[in-house]
């Protein structure tokens, strides 16, 4: 069975912003949807939070989605996968220190990257991110997408792909 993990950002939850709509999209489209509430997300461990979506066992047939602080989760996850999963969309996506002097996000940064790993651990990769946003740079997504080889994706706007993400962009690519 098809299946996708929803993984919000910082402060967020599965009731916020696109994430409840694409559920009942990907839903329609045989997929089998989790958006796991992530502990204490005003002030997140990176280990529990890549614990949760290890705990949901992604897979072959696995299409991860993470909005802003989710799409670290997420590389991080990748990193020590068992298994790869099928695609991978990073929505507002950063890879290194926002400069918000915010330990628990930086938490999530403040290592390298094994990127190697990580593009072995998914088939596909797509980045979306926005040109004026005021929490992830655009130059943030566009490095990540660079290092990955990503689709990249680059929109109008600067509610940080909140309420604006278009969500073609992603189901038009499954």
């Amino acid at each position: 069975m098809k299946r996708a993990i929803i993984v919000h950002g910082w402060g967020s939850n599965p009731n916020d912003w696109w994430f409840k709509k694409e559920k009942k999209i990907l839903g329609k489209k045989g997929y089998r949807v989790a958006i796991p509430l992530m502990p204490n997300t005003l002030l997140p461990k990176r280990t529990i939070w890549v614990r949760v979506l290890r705990l949901l066992v992604p897979g072959e047939k696995t299409v991860l989605i993470g909005h802003s602080l989710g799409c670290p989760t997420i590389l991080r996850y990748l990193e020590k996968a068992k298994k790869p999963v099928d695609k991978v969309f990073l929505v507002a996506p950063f890879a290194r220190d926002l400069g918000l002097n915010f330990v628990p996000i930086q938490d999530f940064v403040s290592k390298p990257f094994n990127w190697g790993k990580i593009r072995e651990n998914a088939n596909e990769f797509y980045v979306i991110t926005q040109k004026d946003d005021e929490w992830t740079p655009v130059e943030y997504g566009v490095e990540v997408a660079e290092i990955l080889g990503a689709r990249l994706t680059i929109t109008e706007g600067n509610d940080h792909l909140q309420e604006s993400l278009d969500l073609n962009l992603i189901n038009d690519n499954l």
